[in-house]
C-alpha cells in the first residue's frame, strides 16, 4: 500500500455505544524474559485516536462484527509507509480509515502494529475485556490482513517500508517479545512449520508458525529486510517463549 492512499480523517456517524478494553495493568517493572501478554505500555485505541464510528454502518450497526477462532499462525507485514514517521498514531489513524472505511473491511486490518520506537500499538476491535485482540475464551479475532488465510492468523504490522531499510532495533525487540508472548499463549512453536487450515473456507496451507506476508501470497510484503530478520526473530522468540 502506497503511503499517499493514507488520510487521517476525523468524518463520523452515529455508532451504538462502544465500550473501551481497559489498558493492560502490568507495570514496567513487572516485565520478564517471557516477555508478558499483554504487552507492557501497549497503546490501546482509545490512546492512538480510534474513531470508533468508523466500524458501524450509517444505520449503526457494526460493518464487521468480530468473529473469532483459535490462533495457528503469526503473520508479520510492514505498512509501506514513511521510515521517517514523525506521528506513528496518526500513520495509524490513517490506516484504520483507509482499511475500515475506503476497503470497506468495518476496522483495521491488523491485530497490533509496531512504530520505529518499538511502541506496539492495539489493532482490531475484539470487545470489552482487558486482553487485546482476543474474546473472553482465548480466541483471536479475525483480521483482514492475508487474502484467503485470515481466521487464525495473527497480523503484525511494522510501521514502516523495510525493502531497503532494515527495522529498527527497537521495533525488532517488540516484534520479538510480541511474537513470543503471543506464542506462549496459544502454544505455538516459533521455530515450526505449520498446516494451517482455515476454519471457514477449509483451506490448508503449509507456512511457517511465524510467517511474513510474502510466505502466504505473491507480495513484497514485509519488505526484503523484515523479511530476512524473521528467522532470528524466530529463534529470538523461541528463547523467550520458552
Amino acid at each position: 500500500m502506497d503511503a499517499g492512499d493514507f488520510k487521517d480523517t476525523n468524518e463520523r456517524v452515529t455508532p451504538k455505544k462502544v465500550p473501551q478494553k481497559k489498558r493492560s495493568s502490568s507495570k514496567p517493572s513487572e516485565r520478564v524474559s517471557a516477555a508478558p501478554f499483554p504487552p507492557v505500555g501497549l497503546i490501546t485505541r482509545a490512546e492512538w485516536g480510534a474513531d470508533e464510528s468508523k466500524r458501524f454502518t450509517i444505520s449503526g450497526d457494526e460493518s464487521s462484527p468480530p468473529q473469532f477462532f483459535s490462533a495457528q499462525a503469526i503473520t508479520v507485514h510492514h505498512t509501506d509507509t514513511s521510515n521517517e514517521d514523525i506521528n506513528p498514531a496518526a500513520t495509524v489513524r490513517a490506516i484504520y480509515e483507509y482499511h475500515a472505511v475506503s476497503n470497506d473491511w468495518g476496522d483495521i486490518g491488523y491485530h497490533f502494529l509496531i512504530d520505529s520506537q518499538g511502541n506496539i500499538y492495539e489493532g482490531r476491535y475484539s470487545g470489552t475485556d482487558s486482553v487485546p485482540a482476543h474474546d473472553t475464551q482465548g480466541r483471536i479475532v479475525t483480521g483482514f490482513h492475508t487474502i484467503g488465510f485470515n481466521p487464525g492468523n495473527i497480523g503484525i504490522a511494522l510501521v514502516g517500508d523495510f525493502s531497503r531499510e532494515s527495522p529498527s532495533p527497537k521495533m525488532q525487540r517488540s516484534l520479538t517479545e510480541l511474537t513470543a508472548s503471543l506464542a506462549k499463549k496459544h502454544s505455538i512453536d516459533p521455530l515450526s512449520s505449520v498446516d494451517y487450515r482455515n476454519p471457514v473456507t477449509h483451506r490448508v496451507k503449509r507456512t511457517y508458525a511465524i510467517a511474513g506476508h510474502r510466505d502466504w501470497i505473491s507480495t513484497d510484503c514485509p519488505g526484503l529486510n523484515a523479511y530476512l530478520d524473521l528467522s532470528q526473530v524466530r529463534e529470538k522468540a523461541a528463547r523467550l517463549a520458552a
